[in-house]
């Protein structure tokens, strides 16, 4: 057994459930064993065969595994669909990192939040695997990728969504300012991962490389959100510039903060294919003003150069024909990469056929924002 399969295994420890009293324990079927194992990544994750054996559950069909991460279910991919597995199957799935979305609950309004891509407890997230015989299990299934059969020309362009998420400190949100600051006991306002903060003078500036935009793309196409929130007691108005054009001026005085979208803004004002330049400010007079910043995005039009990424969450719009994918500059390794299509549960196999592409035919969807997960299957990869 490999020294990574050892890893994994110690991982599969009987999970002793010794109290009926813990929090977000509804899904929790109390007449079932459950296997924990932690991740601490957002990672392709495959729990093969052997370790499946090593922790007594050689012999449970395939169809039988069930998988909760934070109280959900978690959708899996299976080598085989039904039965015994053999000793090259694996049980799949996209494994993430632990997540803010527990912390919601503990705000006095879960608004407050202003973001959910960092818990501040802890990035470890447990799982847990299990076996469920009555069915429900939630799987995605393999898919016909039918490059050699396709008609239809390549796509020029998708809809990229880059997120940048600060996490540079926890701010302490929301005080009340008697002499000296204050802060609220409670999860209030603005607390959690955020920049650090921004004077007046200094605007939050970051610069996003590697955009690849598509010049052709619709005229009114661009989205920006952002995150944001007052850390002292003034006066101020929001600013937002991309790339030098002002796309938000708007009040957020005192410790108010703001969560804004920023819809059919036009694409002219990326004015660089290489590059976005994101700015954030207050413009309060008082040089001791700040501000925090939690997270923000833009979306835009991109070519499908996915820059040597292993990884990548793409979205498509609807498309009556289907369509074609003809992806460059992706990091496989000489494997095929493996696709989630997460509206439809479906998993796709790219054609590597050619050298420097992976290509993908997939079919018509109605559905307006149709999601996708594409993942190198290389083994330095897969954890």
């Amino acid at each position: 057994m490999s020294m990574k399969k050892i890893l994994l295994a110690s991982f599969l420890v009987l999970l002793a459930t010794t109290g009926f009293g813990q929090l977000n324990n509804s899904w929790i079927d109390y007449n079932k064993t459950y296997y924990k194992f932690r991740l601490a990544k957002d990672t392709l994750t495959r729990i093969n065969q052997p370790v499946l054996a090593a922790a007594g559950l050689g012999n449970v069909p395939a169809e039988q595994f069930q998988l909760w991460r934070n109280g959900e279910q978690v959708r899996l991919y299976t080598s085989v669909p039904t039965g015994i597995m053999g000793a090259g199957d694996y049980i799949e799935f996209w494994g993430l990192m632990n997540d803010g979305k527990p912390d919601k609950a503990l705000y006095r309004n879960p608004d407050y939040q202003l973001s959910d891509r960092y818990s501040l407890e802890t990035d470890t997230v447990s799982y847990f695997l299990t076996v469920n015989p009555a069915g429900g299990n939630l799987r995605y299934t393999s898919a016909i990728n039918n490059t050699a059969g396709n008609v239809l020309p390549a796509d020029q362009y998708f809809m990229r969504r880059i997120e940048y998420n600060y996490r540079s400190q926890v701010n302490k949100g929301y005080a009340a300012v008697i002499g000296e600051y204050v802060y609220s006991s409670a999860y209030d306002i603005g607390e959690g991962w955020t920049s650090n903060d921004a004077a007046p003078c200094c605007a939050l500036s970051n610069v996003l490389q590697d955009v690849n935009r598509y010049a052709a793309g619709p005229a009114n196409s661009v989205t920006v959100t952002t995150a944001v929130a007052g850390n002292a007691l003034y006066t101020r108005d929001l600013v937002v510039r991309i790339n030098n054009t002002t796309v938000l001026q708007s009040p957020m005085p005192y410790f108010n903060y703001r969560k804004d979208t920023l819809r059919n803004l036009p694409l002219s004002i990326l004015n660089s294919p290489t590059f976005i330049g994101v700015s954030i400010n207050g413009n309060s007079t008082n040089a001791n003003d700040r501000i925090v910043v939690s997270a923000f995005s833009v979306t835009y039009p991109a070519t499908f150069n996915f820059n040597n990424l292993k990884n990548i969450y793409f979205e498509l719009k609807d498309n009556a024909a289907g369509n074609y994918l003809v992806i460059t500059n992706f990091n496989n390794n000489g494997v095929a990469p493996v696709l989630y299509d997460y509206n439809n549960s479906r998993r796709y196999l790219g054609d590597i056929s050619t050298p420097g592409q992976v290509k993908f035919a997939l079919p018509a969807s109605a559905d307006t924002i149709r999601r996708f997960n594409l993942m190198s299957g290389d083994a330095s990869n897969v954890n």
